[in-house]
């Protein structure tokens, strides 16, 4: 009976011991470093605000910045700026055109069955009406050399051998009407250094404005200013009209067009070279214009008559009104995103481009990339893009405190008219997650002093339970054991 009395006491000291001592125990939890925190637990901080600009080529500037940002929405925007700063071309100039027509005896003979005149009228005026059409600002004048009757002395081989027919006007009606009469005084030397100095003393003084002269003549000249030498083709002629051509040609635009291409070869009665051997039209020609590929000024033209309107119209007229294209084509800019921005921020398009055309999504296949397209850029104008960077939900832990780029880098190709090239840059805006620890609501302390010491509970006060148990229990069991013995 002893002995069971006694493992039955053994057996119940140890449980309550072991149920006394889990009561008390602490379990504390471990912490995963992979695991997430929730956004609205972060605080997102711009730490670095670099802005991104490279230049292309001198013809336009790429610029990417951080242009808004929301701390309490967790979210920045970046946008991505191109503009074309080349200048834009002078079409827009004021222009100022002398037509300088050659009105000597010649120009009233025929070739095939019309009037050589009558070539230059058709074709000067259909010249002169493009021109109007094409120009906000322009202004022709018309200059007729070799207006002189008969030589006289003193005046032959001066200013006096050349007219202006029409001051600088811009009344397509005047240029028409002048174009068409112009003809009808002639005389018989050819001083083309004569029409142009004119032309050149009527232009306006205005250095913006663009000035070009058209020289057309069906013969090289038999005369110049400073000399009475008439029907001298080669030597001192030749030489002081090349000379006023080379002049000119610092101030102005100069196209020269030598009708009558199918008496190249012919000799020349009146031209002759050392040997006494007469010269060809096309060598005087050349002697004072040079040749079409190496002219001596400007650019010269040796044609026949049927040809003179596709060089005035299309040649020449193209040459004037022709515009350089500056555009920037072909721009393709690819953004690349770092990896730790893709894990904890929501990508977004807030403002699509006003130019061009860019990937809706983030492109994992190619290291993260956003690609920007835009065909042409012409000069003075502006691309922009914008997209939002937005904190996900749950952050990684990993990333917290950490200064983290929000882009890796981006490369620009692009074509110039000079050709094609590209640039790159990592420089980029860059920003940090925080985590704000929970605060634990403060508890009021209590100040009461007691009257009597507080028991102290721990180990000492579960030893004393434990002893005060087994001692009743003992006390209890002695007692039942005497009862039953007085039995």
């Amino acid at each position: 009976m002893k002995t069971k009395l006694i493992s039955f006491l053994a057996l119940f000291i140890v449980l309550f011991t072991t149920l006394g001592s889990s009561a008390f125990a602490v379990t504390m939890p471990t912490e995963d470093n992979n695991s997430k925190v929730e956004a609205n637990k972060t605080t997102l901080e711009v730490v670095d605000k670099s802005i991104c600009e490279m230049d292309l080529d001198n013809m336009g500037h790429f610029r990417k910045e951080l242009t808004h940002f929301d701390v309490e929405k967790r979210e920045l925007t970046i946008t991505l700026t191109v503009n074309n700063t080349a200048n834009v071309e002078e079409a827009e100039k004021p222009v100022e055109v002398f037509l300088v027509l050659d009105n000597s005896n010649s120009m009233t003979k025929t070739y095939n069955n019309k009037n050589k005149i009558d070539y230059v009228t058709d074709v000067a005026n259909s010249f002169a009406t493009s021109l109007f059409s094409h120009f906000k600002d322009i202004k022709i004048g018309i200059v007729g050399f070799s207006s002189t009757k008969e030589f006289v002395k003193g005046t032959t081989g001066s200013l006096a051998d050349a007219s202006v027919l029409l001051p600088l006007s811009n009344s397509a009606e005047a240029v028409k009407s002048t174009i068409n009469s112009y003809g009808a005084e002639h005389g018989p030397w050819t001083n083309i250094e004569a029409g142009l100095s004119l032309a050149k003393s009527n232009f306006s003084s205005n250095a913006d404005t663009k000035k070009y002269i058209v020289l057309l003549s069906d013969g090289v000249p038999n005369l110049s200013l400073d000399t009475e030498h008439t029907l001298t083709y080669s030597g001192i002629n030749a030489a002081n009209t090349k000379k006023k051509l080379q002049e000119l040609s610092q101030e102005y635009m100069i196209y020269s067009v030598l009708m009558g291409y199918y008496e190249k070869d012919v000799q020349c009665p009146k031209a002759f070279i050392e040997n006494g051997k007469e010269m060809t039209y096309g060598e005087l020609a050349e002697e004072i214009f040079g040749t079409q590929t190496t002219p001596t000024a400007g650019k010269f033209y040796y044609i026949n008559y049927e040809n003179l309107n596709d060089t005035i119209n299309k040649d020449i007229f193209n040459d004037i009104t022709y515009k350089k294209d500056n555009s920037l084509k072909n721009i393709v800019i690819k953004d690349y995103i770092p990896q730790k921005i893709m894990n904890n921020f929501d990508f977004i398009h807030s403002i699509a481009p006003n130019i061009g055309t860019v990937t809706d999504k983030v492109d994992t296949s190619d290291n993260n990339s956003i690609t920007w397209t835009i065909p042409v850029l012409e000069e003075g104008k502006t691309a922009t893009l914008s997209y939002k960077l937005k904190l996900k939900d749950h952050v990684e832990k990993s990333v917290l405190n950490e200064i983290i780029p929000t882009n890796t880098k981006v490369d620009i190709d692009f074509e110039t008219p000079d050709g094609k090239d590209k640039t790159t840059s990592d420089v980029s805006p860059k920003v940090k997650i925080t985590y704000e620890e929970p605060k634990k609501p403060e508890v009021p302390k209590d100040n009461t002093v007691a009257e009597k010491p507080i028991p102290q509970t721990g180990n000492y006060t579960n030893i004393f339970f434990v002893l005060a148990t087994i001692g009743i229990v003992v006390f209890a069991t002695t007692r039942m054991i005497k009862l039953k013995n007085l039995r």
